[in-house]
């Protein structure tokens, strides 16, 4: 399954948030989970919206406050991630 652009920019964003050394096992398993969320609400490619709920899920919880800044940072609203962040 395909990402929008606008999932792909904001991907790269948020793992530059990320410290290195859990930045590949939080990107195997954020596409993964994204590409489960498309399929399961049958998109056809990954949303933005949809990639950043699986980031938030695949990042370990003691580094999603992290996130939460860089989210903003670009626009986008951490509160309407809540259910992400609580997960």
């Amino acid at each position: 399954m395909t990402f929008s652009d606008e999932a792909n920019e904001i991907v790269a964003e948020l793992m530059g948030a990320l410290p290195a050394p859990v930045r590949d096992a939080v990107k195997d398993a954020m596409e993964s989970r994204a590409e489960s969320l498309a399929t399961d609400d049958a998109e056809d490619e990954v949303s933005m919206e949809t990639a950043v709920r699986a980031f938030i899920e695949a990042t370990p919880s003691d580094l999603r406050n992290r996130l939460k800044h860089t989210l903003t940072y670009h626009g986008i609203d951490p509160v309407d991630y809540e259910e992400a962040f609580s997960s």
